[in-house]
């Protein structure tokens, strides 16, 4: 008798344990959003913006994100309708990284790893093959390191191999992003924040962020700034950005502007308005006063303009006013991407120095070749490393094998 009760209470730990397996690897729920998310720390890694239905989803760009039992996510999705997106024609996001990302949780670390939409795992952000989590008892983020195929220490886009959060009686959290020298890096190349402590607004994004010292005093960067504050409208979409500096007072950010106003319609942002610390409008690091996209039906960019104060064309510092993206007719696709001038005739961008780039596909929509073209529709070698075409050779699981270079005259390009 006590034989069969042992063996009953082993096969109910062992069902314990399935469960619980169960309820950190199934999908409980999912839920769909129109936009990627912004923020500028990797500290709050899924947050969507302009929740949707499902069947929304079925008829555009979005993002969803499955959940399990413990309200843990464990995949986010970026698809059109029921087909995975790739990230191109100006299309992408600092902290959603690819098609597919998968998340799995193991004592106090949070694994996240990528996928192409053929299901092949992939790198990201250069050479980042796994991104780790490491979490407090309150469950809360404490560190981001990055590893490449082989599990050795990665770098991110900006050259951060470990972030750090540490989390204060306030609500505010401090955040350090460490080289590969333990050298703290700056929260972006021109965004010359190094010590930062964020702070949280009433939805749940990041509202203010500051550049601190090693005690916690503000500090202004040579263009003067100490603060960024952020605002988002109700459906959470990015909507305002505001620069200071350490006394309260507006300054000048990295993007030569004290700051942006967004302009969503219906699902997709539309302009972008640049301002001074007047609040009047001023010129942005692109030349341009604003910008202004033009989205097709499935929530594709398919040109933006660069212009002045009045909405009027400009060229701005790319050598170019308008690019224009084309795509195949079911969205899923980028055929090619052009240059024109603030008249709309054709021009090069400046520093490539082609018109147009075309992307040539195979039976499955993978990227075969990539061809660079002057204003007459020619092949031409780009300014920037002499390449005219592309060819680009993949595995029968649609890996990239390798790319292959060549001028217009059909001879090798060595090390572009």
């Amino acid at each position: 008798m006590r034989a069969t009760r042992r063996i009953t209470f082993i096969f109910m730990l062992m069902g314990m344990g399935l469960c619980s397996a169960q309820h950190q690897s199934n999908v409980y729920r999912s839920e769909y959003y129109a936009v990627l998310p912004f923020w500028e720390s990797p500290y709050q890694p899924v947050k969507g913006a302009c929740p949707i239905t499902e069947k929304e989803a079925l008829k555009r760009i979005h993002l969803k994100v499955d959940y399990n039992a413990n309200n843990q996510v464990i995949a986010t999705h970026v698809k059109l309708g029921n087909h995975y997106k790739e990230f191109e024609g100006r299309f992408g996001n600092l902290n959603i990284n690819a098609p597919l990302t998968k998340m799995v949780y193991h004592g106090n670390e949070e694994i996240h790893t990528f996928f192409d939409r053929f299901k092949n795992q992939i790198a990201v952000m250069g050479n980042v093959y796994r991104k780790t989590y490491e979490k407090d008892e309150q469950g809360r983020n404490i560190a981001l390191t990055f590893a490449d195929e082989n599990g050795e220490m990665a770098a991110d886009w900006f050259g951060v191999v470990r972030y750090t959060w540490t989390h204060e009686p306030d609500g505010s959290i401090i955040e350090e992003r460490l080289d590969k020298n333990g050298k703290i890096v700056p929260l972006r190349s021109d965004f010359q924040f190094l010590r930062t402590r964020m702070m949280f607004n009433e939805q749940g994004y990041f509202g203010t962020i500051q550049n601190i010292d090693s005690t916690g005093n503000l500090v202004n960067t040579d263009s003067g700034a100490a603060v960024f504050q952020y605002f988002y409208d109700q459906q959470g979409r990015f909507n305002r950005w505001e620069v200071f500096d350490k006394d309260g007072k507006r300054a000048v950010g990295p993007s030569h502007t004290s700051g942006e106003q967004n302009t969503w319609y219906p699902y997709d942002l539309r302009d972008i308005t640049f301002f001074n610390q007047e609040l009047n409008p001023t010129t942005h690091w692109s030349g341009a006063q604003r910008w202004h996209f033009e989205i097709d039906a499935y929530g594709n960019k398919t040109s933006l303009e660069f212009q002045n104060s009045k909405g009027e064309p400009m060229n701005a510092n790319g050598g170019y006013a308008k690019y224009v993206a084309e795509w195949t007719s079911d969205g899923l696709h980028l055929v090619s991407e052009s240059y024109f001038d603030k008249d709309g005739a054709k021009t090069v961008h400046k520093i490539a120095g082609m018109h147009r780039v075309v992307y040539v596909r195979n039976a499955v929509g993978l990227i075969t070749e990539k061809r660079y073209l002057g204003t007459s529709d020619e092949l031409i070698n780009r300014n920037d490393n002499g390449i005219a075409v592309e060819k680009i050779q993949y595995d029968e699981n649609y890996r990239r094998t390798g790319t292959s270079f060549f001028d217009k005259q059909g001879k090798p390009v060595q090390n572009p």
